[in-house]
């Protein structure tokens, strides 16, 4: 399972602006009981679990209900980095919003920015949150009005009638929110959304350059193959534990020798993700077992030992745990079905 992340630029203006309000460091700690920054991974990203935590802990001590909004509002464009280049180099609007649907990840690892034309008329750029992982309406706020306030220019120019939309209350912050975003803003909607007139997509950008945007969407390809970086891991790894198994459960250390990486670097980079060695170790050996339990000439001490346990009475216990029902009874319900 990947850990949504942030990029260190929303972090590092999000404390920034923080300062900027009076909010010290120390409060900030205070509160949050850590040091955000602690807590980047190698790729220099910020679990979005943890920017959620911030902007929290930054609306609490400043009594803003509004922080998101504002702190996405003095965000500078900085962390649009490449995307923001290619939307300059595009040859038409259409062209750097679709840029920004296909590499808006690169600032926020979650859910997926999708356009849509409605009708003649009116185009719609959305956010897409998983069902089970909604982000919390300040990430959204955040990531909305620093998104507008970086292409607001281009709006000016070629989208006069606009709207934002949220899925999430107002709660009595509508006409706050749309002196931030100088545009109306509504709530409780079934996506969050901007909807813009659609002839803007047909507009000219300032910059068109094909060969410098060839050149940057490689390197965006590149950077988007590196957030795939957690998942390799796990797989990697889940890969030494099955292939150690026979032996016994691996420590880490023989995984990071396998993998040829220190175990201290390995252990630092499994504290990043949403899992442990543990889970990990024990997640490989529930679906194992599943394939192994299907191979009828395998005896259920041969599975055991294959499983890495030191005797099968412990094998039974864990196959109950995993699914509710001992192995032998398990296996005879998979031959009869």
């Amino acid at each position: 399972m990947r850990t949504p992340t942030v990029c260190k630029d929303y972090l590092d203006n999000l404390l920034g602006y923080l300062g900027a309000q009076g909010v010290s460091a120390r409060q900030l700690q205070s509160v949050l009981r850590l040091d955000p920054l602690d807590h980047l991974s190698e790729q220099g990203r910020v679990p979005l679990r943890l920017f959620e935590l911030t902007l929290d802990a930054g609306a609490s001590l400043l009594n803003d209900p509004c922080l998101g909004a504002h702190a996405g509002t003095d965000c500078s464009r900085t962390p649009w980095g490449m995307v923001d280049y290619l939307g300059m180099s595009a040859a038409n609007s259409r062209e750097a919003v679709d840029a920004m649907q296909r590499y808006s990840r690169l600032l926020i690892d979650h859910g997926d920015m999708v356009l849509s034309e409605i009708n003649s008329e009116t185009a719609c750029l959305s956010w897409l949150l998983p069902a089970r992982k909604q982000a919390s309406r300040h990430v959204v706020e955040f990531f909305f009005a620093n998104w507008y306030r970086v292409n607001k220019p281009m709006l000016d120019k070629g989208a006069t009638r606009r709207e934002v939309h949220f899925a999430h209350s107002g709660a009595g912050r509508e006409q706050q929110m749309a002196d931030l975003f100088e545009a109306p803003v509504k709530f409780g909607k079934k996506v969050n959304a901007v909807h813009f007139g659609r002839a803007l997509l047909d507009q000219p950008t300032l910059y068109p350059h094909p060969a410098i945007y060839k050149s940057l969407e490689q390197a965006a390809r590149i950077e988007m193959s590196n957030l795939q970086y957690e998942v390799r891991l796990i797989k990697e790894v889940r890969d030494c534990i099955i292939d150690q198994l026979a032996d016994g459960v691996p420590r880490l250390e023989d995984i990071s020798a396998q993998l040829g990486i220190g175990t201290r670097t390995l252990q630092r980079r499994l504290n990043s993700t949403a899992t442990s060695y543990k889970s990990l170790v024990d997640a490989t050996r529930r679906e194992r077992s599943l394939r192994l339990m299907s191979q009828s000439e395998l005896a259920l001490l041969d599975i055991s030992a294959a499983l890495g346990f030191s005797d099968q009475s412990a094998f039974q216990k864990a196959f109950k745990r995993w699914y509710g029902q001992a192995p032998g009874r398990f296996r005879a319900i998979l031959q009869a079905g």
